[in-house]
């Protein structure tokens, strides 16, 4: 029984891997599909309880996926300070150019 859920744990943790990666490479849609099929996972994993001498296990595992959803929400927050600030040099470019041409 536990070799399944032991299984399945890796399988999380290596997907929450492959999201992280591919926020590194500015690949959002894709940490988005991947974040649909770990959640579908991570509901069927707790569907039954986790038998009382695997919990330490399972912490472990969901304290790995914590840690690395948090570098992808970093990697998150500073995509978006990167499009508030292009959209900001936009929003100045536009008044340049209104400027400009009044």
């Amino acid at each position: 029984m536990m070799t399944d859920k032991a299984q399945d744990l890796q399988q999380l943790i290596a997907l929450s891997r492959t999201m992280l990666e591919k926020a590194q490479e500015d690949s959002w849609d894709d940490v988005i599909d991947l974040e649909a099929e770990r959640s579908e996972l991570i509901k069927v994993f707790f569907s039954e309880p986790v038998q009382q001498e695997y919990t330490d296990v399972v912490e472990a595992g969901i304290r790995t996926i914590i840690d690395i959803d948090i570098d992808i929400m970093e990697l998150g927050s500073l995509k978006k300070l990167d499009l508030v600030d292009i959209l900001q040099k936009m929003g100045q470019g536009k008044k340049a150019v209104q400027a400009y041409g009044s």
